[in-house]
């Protein structure tokens, strides 16, 4: 089953949280895969999009930094044992990082059943990186940012992007399914006042030809992200659009079968989510972000700990069976930055 029927499976069930407690429990202890690894290997980007923080030249000078074999080697060890997914790229561009081979044969040798790449995708189309080589080292799914379906959209808000490279990188990914035919395609569409429209008629799926159309599709409405240079946040838009941009998106998703992950018209509004001791839970542990200067907690040394043996360390599993048991921290509630989404 791959991950996208698991979404589909598993999209609306409400469990209770000392349930959602028990089974992380039960797997935590008994040595399955639990954790996500979302590793930036390189600190940069080759795009100043305008609603992100790379658009921002003071945040520029603080992002820097490479992850060297030996710590990539270190993670690896560290964690991969444990890590049901392995998404490279998080908050930086990965394709600017020499070793990505390197990085989806390591995941790959350590069993990791899902293996990601998030991109903005231009230096897949350029041919700097070569997906089809990825895709034979064990890629499973590239993950693509897109924020116009217009040339004019995606240039103005990729600055320096170039349209003809985003449609060879489709083309690419097109190539790529003919040899892999399980290789997955997720679209990530950030949607403001100025692109809304280009989800509007038939914008958005005359994009994918020649077997490049999405597995998945996740709308996300913009929000304030750093000192970035857009600066309109008002949603009034894409509220009056709703029906014939985003909700029209969303509906014909689910006619193809595609999953979209995006909210409703009254959950555009929603980005601070306060979230339950539970859900505080499974993210604290099952959460792993990896940068040059970061792994997993900032008390992890990825050339000393393992995952089990940290949390050995700090008593994990009998703190979990406390929250289950005792109740302890059901009424914690942690605020998490995130869009309240549905899964369709």
């Amino acid at each position: 089953m791959n991950l996208y029927r698991k979404l589909r499976l598993f999209a609306g069930r409400r469990l209770p949280g000392p349930l959602k407690i028990a089974a992380l429990a039960a797997m935590h202890a008994g040595g399955r895969r639990v954790i996500g690894v979302f590793l930036d290997p390189v600190l940069g980007c080759n795009l100043r999009c305008r609603m992100c923080y790379f658009s921002d030249p003071d945040k520029r000078k603080e992002m820097h930094g490479i992850i060297s074999p030996d710590r990539l080697r270190q993670v690896e060890d560290a964690l991969y044992s444990r890590a049901l997914k392995v998404q490279i790229g998080c908050g930086a561009e990965p394709t600017l990082y020499k070793g990505l081979r390197d990085i989806v044969e390591g995941a790959r040798r350590h069993g990791v059943p899902e293996i990601s790449l998030v991109t903005n995708g231009q230096l897949i189309g350029s041919g700097h990186t070569d997906l089809m080589e990825l895709a034979d080292a064990g890629l499973g799914e590239l993950i693509l940012s897109l924020h116009g379906t217009r040339r004019e959209t995606y240039e103005h808000l990729m600055q320096g992007a170039r349209w003809d490279l985003f449609t060879a990188t489709v083309a690419k990914i097109a190539e790529v399914r003919r040899s892999h035919p399980d290789f997955r395609l997720r679209v990530n569409f950030t949607v403001n006042s100025l692109n809304v429209d280009d989800l509007a008629g038939n914008n958005f799926w005359d994009l994918w030809k020649d077997g490049a159309t999405p597995d998945a599709v996740q709308l996300r409405p913009v929000q304030k992200i750093g000192n970035s240079d857009w600066t309109d946040f008002d949603l009034t838009p894409l509220k009056e659009k709703f029906d014939s941009t985003i909700g029209a998106v969303a509906a014909e998703c689910r006619r193809r079968g595609i999953v979209c992950i995006a909210p409703d018209r009254a959950q555009l509004d929603t980005v601070d989510d306060s979230q339950d001791a539970a859900t505080s839970i499974l993210e604290d542990i099952a959460y792993c972000y990896v940068s040059p200067d970061a792994c997993y907690k900032p008390d992890f040394n990825p050339a000393t700990d393992t995952y089990a043996a940290y949390h050995r360390r700090h008593h994990t599993t009998r703190r979990l069976l406390a929250a289950v048991f005792t109740g302890k921290g059901a009424r914690r509630k942690n605020t998490s930055k995130k869009l309240n989404y549905n899964v369709k």
